[in-house]
């Protein structure tokens, strides 16, 4: 797996998981929890639909209901990478956010207690807004827009069902393995090197984390058997327009950007339109872990768009933006 966190080994832990079923492979966390697992465990993948067959997973029937799915894959954890899953980011997570996200997990759920299996839920950081500038797992400075309102309601929803299960709340970057469409990244990269000129916001912050790295982090997190509700982000504090711009820079593209005013009139409003960075001081406690800083991420995200990492993820399909055209910077 790669990545460089810091992380305490033990030997007690490393044979409590032996199989994992990870529900939702069609958004970047689940699909790179399941590649990055499926090193060291049988894991089985399940999509809203075909086309996400992931190297080394066994791809259920997406016409499989949950409890048939748990049925067939007997899995030790089921990790739930619904809409909640999705970085606020993402202009198309909005419109996966809605009545039908809190019933999905519902029935996700109630198969995963049916069936004995332990349950975590890979959440959002946009629950939150500000003033805080980093807000804990208890933090009042709650978002009262739709989407952070149904993404509480299902977290509530699967701790009401679960209440032993595990709830990550983050913000995920890192390659699409969608065959057919580009992935967040992917058509961030395309905009960028088009020279088109990228609206990005300046306002909204928020710890973003490498989904690989997420992926350690959850294995570590399933092995000691964590419960409850946990924040998992990056070591650093930034807005998508720096981010954008830092992912121009370390793939060496152009950059054009729309001039923003730096004067905050009123408070932002808005799904992710305010201050959503967490306080990871929980996690980095109880799994002796170092949040990556994004530096790290970022460069990692690129080295794995030469190392045939993104193109394994993709499942064979063309690569969407790492072509002919674009000569990544190599870091040593």
């Amino acid at each position: 797996m790669s990545g460089t966190l810091i992380i305490s080994t033990r030997t007690a832990w490393r044979h409590s998981v032996d199989r994992l079923l990870i529900v939702g492979v069609d958004t970047v966390a689940g699909a790179n929890l399941a590649l990055s697992l499926a090193e060291k465990y049988k894991v089985s993948t399940w999509a809203p639909r075909d086309g996400y067959d992931i190297p080394n997973c066994d791809a259920l029937d997406p016409a499989d209901a949950p409890h048939q799915a748990l049925k067939n894959s007997r899995p030790d954890w089921v990790l739930y990478c619904g809409p909640t899953a999705r970085s606020a980011w993402d202009p198309e997570t909005t419109k996966h956010l809605n009545e039908s996200t809190v019933g999905e997990a519902h029935e996700w759920a109630i198969a995963a207690r049916e069936a004995n299996a332990k349950l975590l839920m890979i959440s959002s950081d946009a629950i939150f807004t500000g003033p805080w500038m980093f807000h804990d797992e208890d933090s009042p400075g709650l978002c009262h827009s739709h989407e952070a309102m149904v993404i509480r309601a299902t977290e509530d929803q699967v701790l009401e069902i679960c209440p032993q299960a595990l709830i990550i709340r983050t913000n995920v970057f890192g390659w699409s393995a969608d065959a057919h469409d580009q992935g967040w990244i992917e058509s961030l990269l395309t905009q960028v090197q088009s020279r088109r000129i990228v609206d990005a916001d300046h306002i909204g912050h928020a710890s973003p984390i490498l989904a690989t790295d997420l992926a350690e982090i959850v294995e570590r997190a399933c092995l000691e058997n964590l419960t409850g509700i946990y924040h998992v982000g990056g070591a650093e504090r930034v807005n998508p327009l720096r981010f954008t711009q830092r992912v121009a820079d370390l793939f060496d593209l152009p950059w054009l950007a729309m001039r923003q005013d730096s004067v905050l009139t009123e408070t932002p409003q808005g799904f992710a339109a305010g201050e959503c960075s967490l306080l990871t001081k929980k996690i980095r406690k109880d799994l002796c872990v170092a949040m990556p800083m994004l530096s790290e991420g970022l460069t990692r995200l690129l080295e794995q768009s030469y190392n045939g990492y993104q193109m394994q993820l993709a499942s064979g399909s063309k690569l969407p933006v790492i072509a002919d055209s674009i000569v990544p910077r190599r870091v040593a």
